[in-house]
């Protein structure tokens, strides 16, 4: 792949000045779902009663949802010894509440609330979570229905306001680290020893927020499936995924893109002179790799997908589609399910595991 270090360090640079970019939802005292998280306010305020019959099912007061601040409940499954350290559980709780989308209490984030049942604190213990046997997974989804359904004891009322996930050790005998249906509510994270050794604390938070990101209508590219973008500063993004996109203090960001960044060209690239937004860069970049600043635009395949095209680059905030529903029996048509490229040869690439 065609991508160059100065490129990138350019462009990470890019996202400090974003990171407090905000995106305000339409929302009124008169919608039924305020914080536009797809769970009713009368829910969030009063609890649910499922099955009718007048007791409430799913407490969502008691689990900490509220109907002005937009609230994500994940059950989380796990095989022996992959359940992630409380450490990891609250770095994906904080990256979800850092995202800058503004919610109708006046307050920026989202609430995402984990379930790993008793084999954690009382604070990721929301009464679901169950160790699994360990087992070969398919990436049809078939065994994770079944687990959900039977081994994992899923609770048929959070069937349309819970995702559910499998901290698994792989599928289809395969090295990728992750599958997730797209704009769906199941996804498993398969970053388990059988071929990934011991996989590190950034590869399993990174590996769940992306996965839950195709959950939440999310592409490799943002709005389309074009990967490796150097401009789409996302863990969407294969080229940040697994590292996080490098930040100009030094930390790495293993969130969503806060901002659209400028189109690149990749048929007219300027050295000297790149703006994003109409703002430089943090100085020219070579993009072609010649050990020069070209006066005159160069053409380079930024992405490695043997095109020369445009990349887009996307604010995900503006794209995320909460994936609770008060009807989940009405949704209709085929899964469509995103198997993941990461895999753990392109880790070991990278230096990041043995």
């Amino acid at each position: 792949m065609a991508f160059f270090k100065s490129a990138r360090l350019a462009f990470a640079s890019l996202a400090v000045l974003c990171l407090g970019t905000i995106a305000s939802p339409a929302a009124n005292a008169y919608n039924p779902d305020i914080d536009g998280d797809g769970i009713p306010n009368t829910w969030e305020m009063n609890g649910y009663d499922a099955d009718g019959d007048g007791k409430i099912d799913i407490n969502f007061p008691a689990l900490g949802a509220s109907p002005t601040h937009k609230d994500i409940f994940v059950e989380m499954d796990y095989m022996p010894g992959l359940l992630p350290s409380e450490e990891e559980l609250d770095r994906i709780t904080q990256i979800y509440a850092d995202t800058p989308l503004r919610n109708p209490d006046g307050t920026t984030g989202i609430n995402i609330h984990l379930d790993a049942g008793d084999a954690s604190s009382a604070k990721y213990n929301l009464g679901g979570g169950t160790e699994i046997t360990h087992q070969a997974l398919d990436g049809e989804m078939t065994d994770l229905k079944r687990i959900k359904y039977s081994e994992g004891k899923f609770y048929k009322a959070r069937e349309g306001t819970f995702h559910y996930m499998i901290w698994g050790d792989y599928y289809d005998d395969s090295y990728s680290s992750g599958i997730a249906v797209f704009g769906g509510r199941n996804f498993m994270v398969t970053v388990g020893p059988r071929f990934w050794g011991k996989a590190s604390s950034d590869i399993r938070v990174a590996v769940f927020v992306h996965e839950l990101g195709h959950n939440l209508a999310l592409s490799h590219g943002g709005w389309d499936e074009i990967n490796y973008k150097p401009n789409y500063l996302s863990v969407m993004n294969y080229q940040y995924t697994l590292t996080g996109v490098p930040m100009a203090d030094g930390s790495r960001y293993f969130g969503y893109s806060t901002a659209e960044y400028r189109m690149l060209n990749e048929a007219k690239l300027y050295e000297a002179g790149f703006l994003y937004k109409d703002k430089p860069a943090d100085g020219p970049i070579d993009f072609n790799g010649n050990g020069k600043i070209d006066d005159e635009p160069v053409s380079v395949d930024l992405n490695g997908d043997g095109m020369i095209s445009n990349l887009g680059a996307a604010n995900d905030l503006k794209m995320l589609r909460f994936q609770a529903t008060e009807h989940p029996e009405q949704q209709q048509g085929p899964e469509h399910i995103e198997q993941s490229g990461i895999t753990a040869e392109h880790a070991r690439q990278l230096g990041l595991i043995d």
